[in-house]
């Protein structure tokens, strides 16, 4: 048994030596640069060999299994949230159907053909922005033709971004939202649980990024966070009720210390616009 032990420990000593000679050689081959032979390629080729299976597989396995594992674990925590989130879109896709038939069980009984909040859609798409007026007006694809009509307000999936200023043939000047200084003041409502806030946005503070509201009515109960939307009182061809505008920011004092003004943080980013649609009230 001795013997045996031995022979073993003798048989791992001649294989350490003979790896670390064929490195030696494999490196002063390198080195020389010459021309090396069929047998020298050979045994490059097994150090190559040697080293991938005995060092750099077993790492690359690991670390694929460890990405794996947190992609697995990203992916799961993602299918949560879109769970949750789900659940919740379902709830309130109920809910509006529920509130769509109440209220036309309130038109019909009060034979009201439209309500401050219905209005119609005509699809464009941006074609002409300038960078020296990047944030005071666009071009679109849709003027006189179409029916479009001075004051009508634009919107995208995010919210309203202005209002038409100039009617073409066939296509218009948007104003957006975000000049200084605005062409018209914006009817606007801050919507609270329990009150409705009645103002005026009439430019874009661009120190603060957020919109300039002159409220009409006490600020008591407004906080960070309310849904501001346009309040439908701008008159005919103006933006009909209930478009979202932003979410309140800030509630302070004018220079004048008479009004208070409320800075409303925009929910449209106005650097990706593209698809846009122009609002027009169904009474109109």
């Amino acid at each position: 048994m001795y013997k045996n032990e031995n022979k073993e420990r003798k048989m791992k000593k001649y294989m350490i030596i003979a790896t670390i000679a064929i490195i030696i050689f494999s490196i002063g081959t390198l080195v020389v640069g010459r021309n090396p032979t069929r047998i020298e390629n050979i045994l490059k080729d097994t150090v190559a060999n040697l080293e991938y299976y005995i060092l750099k597989a077993p790492v690359e396995y690991v670390s694929n299994i460890v990405n794996e594992y947190v992609a697995l674990k990203d992916a799961y925590e993602e299918n949560k949230i879109l769970k949750r989130q789900l659940d919740g879109l379902q709830k309130e896709i109920a809910y509006n159907e529920t509130l769509q038939s109440d209220l036309n069980e309130i038109k019909a009984l009060l034979d009201m053909q439209y309500l401050p909040t219905d209005y119609n859609i005509k699809y464009t798409t941006v074609i002409g922005r300038v960078p020296s007026y990047w944030n005071q007006e666009l071009t679109i694809d849709l003027g006189r033709a179409s029916g479009i009509e001075e004051g009508m307000a634009v919107i995208n999936s995010q919210g309203m971004i202005g209002s038409v200023t100039y009617v073409g043939e066939l296509t218009s000047t948007v104003s957006l939202l975000t000049r200084e200084n605005a062409v018209s003041q914006l009817p606007v409502s801050i919507i609270s649980d329990d009150k409705e806030y009645y103002g005026l946005l009439d430019s874009y503070d661009t120190e603060r990024n957020a919109y300039r509201v002159i409220l009409l009515s006490d600020s008591d109960g407004i906080v960070n966070g309310l849904n501001v939307v346009t309040s439908g009182l701008g008159g005919t061809g103006k933006s009909p009720r209930g478009i979202l505008v932003g979410t309140t920011l800030e509630v302070s004092k004018s220079e004048s210390s008479v009004s208070t003004v409320v800075y409303v943080q925009p929910t449209v980013d106005f650097n990706a616009l593209t698809y846009l649609a122009v609002v027009q009230r169904v009474n109109e």
